[in-house]
């Protein structure tokens, strides 16, 4: 097997992987999707609940792609910099969905979102001149976090204050 195609079974893994960890975290949230977070009042642009899965499919399919090209890319010197950023906002985006879904701390799941809008922007910054297609794949990433931040802080307003 040649170097290319052990690449691409790498990329296969990455994504995989990625896929398969959110599948097992929206798996064991899934009841308090379908209790608790039915009887919230949210935000008019909410999207309907399938649109959710779909969403998050693509999404971390290109996460994924930003991993793996962050990974195989040749040590520079920002790089060190750029893992720890995208190892930092992918452990808070899996930890966001049982802080906001299983113990419904909307408010910490708030600011857990924020912090994560602030890693993918600065991962899209450090990444735009160096690795190019990363930035670009984060991108609607980011715009889906934004809305993501609206959507939560409509229900951390409305339902707790």
């Amino acid at each position: 097997m040649n170097a290319e195609n052990k690449s691409y079974i790498k990329l296969i893994i990455w994504i995989l992987t990625l896929m398969l960890v959110g599948s097992i975290i929206g798996a064991l949230t899934k009841s308090s999707i379908d209790t608790w977070y039915q009887t919230l009042n949210r935000a008019p642009l909410t999207p309907p609940d399938y649109v959710f899965g779909i969403a998050w499919s693509i999404l971390y399919a290109m996460i994924a792609v930003s991993g793996w090209l962050i990974w195989k890319t040749k040590p520079c010197m920002d790089l060190k910099l750029i893992k720890r950023l995208y190892v930092s906002q992918l452990i808070l985006n899996w930890s966001w969905t049982p802080l906001f879904f299983s113990y419904h701390f909307t408010g910490i799941a708030l600011i857990c979102l924020s912090i994560i809008v602030l890693l993918v922007a600065r991962l899209i910054f450090e990444t735009y001149k160096k690795i190019t297609a990363t930035a670009l794949l984060l991108i609607p990433y980011l715009l889906w976090l934004l809305f993501a931040s609206y959507l939560n802080f409509y229900i951390w307003r409305h339902h707790y204050h």
